[in-house]
């Protein structure tokens, strides 16, 4: 049952990312169905391949609810672009996206901080940017080559760019509330200290 249900989660969990993904990559310019999955599967490092049928049924879902068009139709490759009811979906994707991250991270700090204890590992994998002793080989730009044209990796090197500058933004944060918790320790210390 414990299985069932993962099984479960994770698919609906990856359903909502490939919608993210597709219109991510519409949003860049029209494609087919097929060379957007290429995509998602290039622009995750190979950790995403969403399957043709699930691809499709993505797809179709979009087109339905006015998303993306067909532009073009031959034999069995149809190509789409995103509409402008797909591009507003899109920017509240990201946003719902960003805000269950940020929740998340939250709800992790506040059990820790309450005495909870959550695996380093789910930590460490929840980030977007992989771990810090990871960066120097896995974040190198010249690891972003691949079939990408200079455009798309261009564009692919200012995404991961601003994704890294958004992360050590976060950290800051993070040092800067480390930094305030210490400083109150070390104050009660002192003041216990001269008590005695």
């Amino acid at each position: 049952m414990v299985e069932t249900y993962h099984k479960n989660f994770e698919k609906v969990l990856k359903k909502n990312f490939t919608n993210i993904f597709v219109l991510s990559i519409l949003e860049m310019g029209p494609s087919h169905g097929y060379k957007i999955g290429l995509e998602i599967e290039k622009r995750t490092l190979g950790m995403w391949s969403p399957t043709a049928s699930t691809l499709y049924w993505i797809l179709n879902n979009q087109k339905e609810k006015g998303f993306i068009r067909i532009i073009e139709e031959e034999k069995n490759k149809k190509i789409y672009e995103i509409t402008d009811m797909g591009k507003q979906a899109l920017n509240l994707m990201k946003q719902s996206q960003r805000k269950i991250r940020q929740s998340y991270r939250r709800f992790l700090s506040t059990f820790i901080q309450n005495g909870g204890s959550v695996d380093v590992e789910e930590l460490e994998h929840y980030e977007v940017v992989p771990n810090i002793q990871m960066l120097p080989t896995a974040m190198k730009p010249d690891k972003f080559k691949g079939e990408l044209s200079s455009k798309e990796r261009l564009k692919l090197l200012e995404e991961m760019r601003a994704s890294i500058i958004e992360n050590r933004d976060r950290m800051n944060g993070y040092i800067k509330d480390f930094d305030e918790t210490i400083l109150k320790i070390k104050e009660e210390l002192n003041r216990k200290s001269i008590i005695k």
